[in-house]
């Protein structure tokens, strides 16, 4: 017999392991020498598989910062992927869109073998801004650009557990953002004005796609 009580240690929990200990421990005071030299083996058990819990908790914690380090690194990969499809999707966009301008004024269709695209003008002008808004010169700013402000309001109320009320405050927070001007943007380029650098103007063309059966064509 190497253990005074009948506990199977092999079971129990890592917190079970240690409240064995615990009480084992407080009672060898009460025990025969005899039984004492039990319970002090039983201790070494019982510590003996409570610190190999312990380096358990380990292995499982480096375990799971290894799957948390792999799948941050699999979101840093999909985000790109993400922004190289987009931008390989603008990239075609654009070149349809740099093809319908070659097309006579009354054809929007682009025909392949197995598809045709078709390109519907939008309505309003497309406007793409590529440099910041803040680093334009002020006659431009002035000429190009809107401010835009937000207004949040925090309303705090400190009552009692009764209800009663015991503070109240409202604070306001307003933020500003300089934006570029759109319509005056685009009413700029129609009439010919010259614009700040980075910004574009151009017509763009909604695109559908329809694949094409046999030799028929839709006028």
């Amino acid at each position: 017999m190497t253990q005074i009580t009948e506990t199977k240690l092999n079971s129990l929990s890592v917190i079970d392991l240690y409240k064995h200990y615990a009480a084992l421990e407080h009672s060898l005071p009460l025990l025969t020498p005899e039984s004492q030299e039990l319970a002090k083996a039983e201790l070494e058990t019982c510590a003996s598989l409570r610190s190999e819990k312990i380096d358990r908790i380990h292995y499982a914690m480096a375990a799971h910062e290894d799957s948390i380090d792999r799948i941050k690194k699999e979101q840093e990969m999909i985000v790109a992927s993400k922004k190289h499809h987009e931008s390989q999707l603008k990239q075609l966009k654009d070149l349809l869109n740099y093809l319908r301008r070659s097309l006579s004024w009354d054809s929007n269709k682009i025909t392949g073998e197995k598809y045709q695209f078709t390109l519907v003008k939008k309505r309003d002008l497309s406007v793409h801004v590529s440099t910041d808004p803040d680093l334009w010169d002020p006659e431009e700013r002035e000429l190009y650009c809107i401010q835009e402000e937000i207004t949040t309001t925090k309303h705090v109320v400190v009552r009692d557990l009764a209800g009663k009320t015991i503070s109240e405050t409202t604070t306001p927070k307003v933020t500003t953002n300089i934006l570029p001007n759109l319509e005056a943007i685009r009413k700029a380029h129609i009439d010919g004005q010259q614009l700040p650098d980075g910004v574009k103007v151009q017509q763009e063309y909604s695109i559908r796609t329809k694949r094409i059966y046999g030799k028929q064509l839709e006028a």
